[in-house]
């Protein structure tokens, strides 16, 4: 997650919630709908293939509260899972604790900035960075470091795979009126709430704030609000592969969707793979 972002901000208290998992707690029927929205449908399962391929310990950067990180744990992946936020490792340190013992041996949680990676272990075989982690990096030179590092931490020959999402396709103007999600259910307290979200104009950073409010509605018919914002930077597609080549990986697959579609401008997100120099 963003740095500049405060552990208490309600766009991680109600994180779960926003970007349910399918394999981790109460699946609902309306999580897929949700995941396919977003153009996230797919995404674990990728992920876990490309573990499954790379074989031995993978380092996943930016980990949040463990979407992706405890389904490869249980797939019998070691897991270094990395995050800059207290709060989301706290999170999935506390999902852990309900995991099988030899799961939750299998995950080294690490509060660390992406940017300035320095861990014991530098010769995975495979590194992710999942979910629009590099887009809430929102400065170019600091995005950079933390491709950088991750190609630093894998082994000569080793995959990295990320996805962000298209720019293309995304609003670049400011949204001054506040867009509503559907209904949603608290993964904390199981109340249901709504996401009311606006955009800035996109900057001359290509960076873009996200803001607005979240509206609970408690078991006594009050609504509870809290105010959310983060920051991404935009990254489109011939920028990104200029990135990783000047970290030194050779892009390998391009993809418009986690079904391995290729990319066109309409495609919700890119989906890379790419390989470490030997």
């Amino acid at each position: 997650m963003n740095k500049d972002v405060p552990d208490d901000d309600a766009s991680i208290v109600y994180y779960d919630g926003d970007y349910p998992s399918l394999e981790i707690g109460e699946a609902r029927a309306d999580h897929a709908a949700t995941l396919a929205r977003l153009g996230m449908l797919g995404d674990v399962p990728f992920y876990k293939e490309r573990a499954a391929e790379a074989g031995g310990p993978v380092l996943e950067i930016g980990c949040g509260t463990g979407r992706l990180t405890i389904p490869l744990a249980r797939a019998g992946h070691e897991v270094w899972a990395v995050d800059v936020s207290a709060a989301m490792l706290d999170q999935l340190r506390a999902k852990l604790a309900r995991e099988a013992p030899e799961v939750q041996a299998r995950v080294h949680p690490v509060r660390q900035d992406a940017t300035a990676l320095d861990l014991p272990v530098r010769d995975f075989r495979l590194a992710v960075i999942p979910f629009n982690v590099l887009m809430l990096i929102p400065e170019l030179a600091a995005e950079r470091r933390a491709l950088a590092a991750a190609a630093a931490h894998l082994a000569p020959g080793g995959t990295l795979a990320l996805d962000v999402m298209n720019p293309l396709t995304l609003p670049m103007d400011a949204e001054t009126k506040p867009s509503p999600s559907e209904p949603r259910r608290s993964p904390h307290n199981g109340n249901s709430y709504i996401r009311n979200t606006m955009a800035s104009r996109l900057d001359e950073g290509q960076c873009q704030r996200i803001h607005g409010w979240y509206d609970e509605l408690l078991p006594d018919g009050k609504i509870v609000v809290t105010e959310y914002g983060f920051t991404w930077r935009m990254i489109f597609r011939y920028e990104l592969e200029l990135m990783l080549e000047s970290a030194g990986f050779a892009i390998e697959r391009l993809a418009g969707d986690f079904e391995d579609a290729a990319w066109t401008v309409d495609s919700r997100r890119m989906i890379v793979t790419a390989r470490r120099a030997s």
